[in-house]
């Protein structure tokens, strides 16, 4: 038997977390190995019932790491995770705390957000993600699984000293965009390319099986409008001020485009609120449309795979697309730009102004099916390598 932890943000309802691990076990388990899977977050949380896995606190994810008479393998299992802080993701757990992390750059003249928040969580390493063998002694690998650093400058490795040494010490290293390789290389440090993990979605949860999983009223919705409507969604941090406009091009589509509009929040954790942007972006448009709440990540995923496009600020909102060879629009997100820019198709290979809406949209639903299918084949074909590479870690003797 094979020990293998799984930890990551996916002890909050944020659609993007919640995919990382069901692909992660569903793909390692084609494979044919004895691997036993364990899940961990910050904290101890259960949201079977939107469709996501339990998961055991960090106490628990130590205590599992420290004993070397029972080896365990350790995978991160993908997102910006590199040089994420204690604070920011405590912030989109607690709302209290949600607010003072607000303020973080006021605060760190003050205080060391970071280290205090650590202390109060326990933490046992500078950053939450990031460690190797050396720091536990239990365990036996370290993965680094889908990793996006769009934003890991050299500012992040001169902060903090460490961090170089403990990503070349990983036994499995990939990232899902260039502008993360490019980032790495220029501090010295090397890993693979490989698409995002979540891809290969379609494959495990075709229309078939999400249609059993789907409540009711979007599964109506989907009956009446499959392939006529816009999956929209947008954040409320990177797209505050710019409300009126991202409306305007909503209902440019569904004016000039003929196109039913169909809104629906991706992530609904503290510090994403989408579901705030959208009823504030719904009362801004003039066009008629509907709305979904997200009440489980099948209804995202069924939504999505059954549209005729899908446009918004959500990187696993554009990957889910991808997965069902669906038109997309990414709207000006900088770790979504980063992905379209190494996996898009065509002249839909970056992420757009608010103000470019419409005209994307003609682009994105111009490009044709075959060469969706063809992009989504390509990086499912890509990742499965990195798995492969991946499973050669965990069986090592």
């Amino acid at each position: 038997m094979i020990k293998v932890l799984i930890i990551g943000a996916f002890d909050r309802y944020n659609y993007g977390d919640l995919l990382f691990p069901l692909v992660i076990e569903r793909q390692l388990s084609t494979y044919g190995e004895n691997f036993q899977f364990e899940y961990f977050g910050l904290i101890n949380s259960d949201l079977s019932n939107v469709g996501g896995l339990p998961t055991k606190g960090l106490q628990k994810f130590y205590k599992a790491c420290s004993d070397p008479s029972d080896p365990v393998h350790v995978i991160i299992a993908g997102g910006e995770a590199l040089g994420v802080t204690w604070n920011s993701l405590y912030a989109a757990l607690n709302p209290l705390f949600q607010r003072i992390n607000k303020r973080h750059v006021r605060v760190n003249k003050l205080l060391d957000l970071n280290a205090w928040t650590k202390k109060i969580l326990k933490g046992k390493t500078t950053l939450p993600f990031v460690f190797d063998k050396s720091d536990f002694p239990g365990v036996k690998s370290v993965i680094l699984n889908s990793l996006g650093g769009s934003g890991l400058g050299k500012s992040v490795f001169e902060k903090y000293d460490f961090l170089k040494v403990k990503l070349q010490s990983a036994d499995y290293f990939a990232v899902r965009d260039q502008l993360t390789v490019d980032n790495l290389l220029e501090n010295g440090v090397k890993a693979d390319l490989f698409p995002d993990s979540a891809i290969l979605m379609s494959e495990f949860y075709p229309l078939d099986f999400l249609r059993t999983r789907v409540t009711k009223e979007v599964a109506d919705y989907v009956a009446e409008n499959a392939g006529n409507y816009v999956l929209a969604q947008i954040n409320k941090k990177t797209t505050r001020g710019h409300e009126q406009v991202i409306a305007s091009g909503l209902d440019e589509i569904y004016q000039k485009g003929k196109t039913e509009i169909c809104l629906c929040p991706i992530g609904k954790a503290l510090d994403h609120d989408d579901h705030e942007a959208l009823q504030e972006l719904g009362q801004l448009m003039s066009s008629p449309h509907a709305y979904f709440d997200a009440d489980n990540i099948w209804d995202i995923m069924y939504l999505l795979a059954n549209a005729k496009c899908y446009v918004g600020t959500s990187l696993h909102g554009a990957i889910t697309a991808m997965s069902y060879a669906v038109p997309y629009v990414g709207l000006k997100v900088e770790k979504l730009g980063a992905y379209l820019a190494t996996w898009g198709v065509g002249e839909n290979r970056r992420s757009v102004e608010f103000d470019e809406i419409f005209q994307q949209f003609e682009i994105a639903t111009s490009i044709s099916k075959q060469d969706y299918e063809t992009s989504r084949d390509r990086q499912m074909e890509e990742i499965k390598k990195g798995f492969g590479k991946m499973v050669k870690v965990l069986k090592a003797k």
